[in-house]
């Protein structure tokens, strides 16, 4: 099993929001998210070269997903497949850049489950997978300076400022709610507080369980904003 559970909010959190704003958890939503797991996991197997477990994974999650492509026929979702198999091919990312690509490869399953439950790819699924991944890149920017506890402290305050920035843009134009910066207001506070606590003694479990707290208050408070 995958041990990386900031990564396991990326991969279920936006699927959570689009199920929670489009109201829609039948089979073919139910399969997606067994398919999905199933691959994710198969991933770790191929991480650790465990090769059995890593076919018996792939091929439960191909029959999980058969379904939706020759019964409802959702082909679309052979586009978010062939990008998830290019980022499960990498091994774990290092870099800031790619691990800020990984987060919106991670955070494709809200586009891929709003289709699965409206048949569409409209603005709404953009719009969840935006928030989502900005989300969750501010995250992965707030984590690596409080684990390395060095470099400089603006980057985070920076994106975060921008992020609020953009939202408010969107909101006067009457392009989104003024409601998403809710969503992100907690995630934008915790970075303002925690860059200023860089030389007190970090407590990493603490701050990994902190992070699964804000991504789940992340959730609520942009499905409020978005239904």
């Amino acid at each position: 099993m995958p041990r990386e559970h900031g990564a396991w909010g990326m991969l279920l959190v936006p699927f959570a929001i689009a199920v929670a704003v489009s109201g829609v958890f039948d089979w073919k939503m139910a399969l997606l998210l067994v398919s999905t797991l199933l691959f994710y996991i198969a991933r770790a197997s191929w991480l650790r070269r465990n090769w059995k477990w890593m076919t018996v994974l792939l091929i439960a999650s191909l029959a999980a997903a058969a379904p939706l492509f020759f019964v409802w026929k959702l082909w679309w979702l052979a586009a978010f497949s062939t990008v998830a198999a290019a980022f499960a091919a990498r091994p774990n990312p290092r870099g800031l850049a790619m691990q800020v690509a990984a987060v919106g490869g991670l955070t494709l399953t809200a586009p891929a489950a709003w289709y699965v439950a409206t048949g569409a790819l409209d603005a709404a699924a953009f719009w969840i997978w935006l928030w989502n991944t900005l989300y969750f890149a501010g995250g992965v920017l707030y984590v690596r300076l409080r684990i390395e506890r060095s470099g400089p402290r603006w980057p985070v305050l920076a994106f975060y400022g921008a992020v609020l920035l953009f939202v408010l843009a969107l909101a006067l134009a009457n392009v989104v709610s003024y409601r998403v910066l809710l969503a992100f207001a907690p995630a934008a506070t915790r970075a303002a507080i925690g860059v200023g606590r860089l030389a007190l003694p970090l407590r990493v479990k603490r701050l990994g369980w902190s992070e699964v707290a804000h991504s789940l208050v992340f959730g609520v408070l942009l499905t409020f904003a978005l239904r």
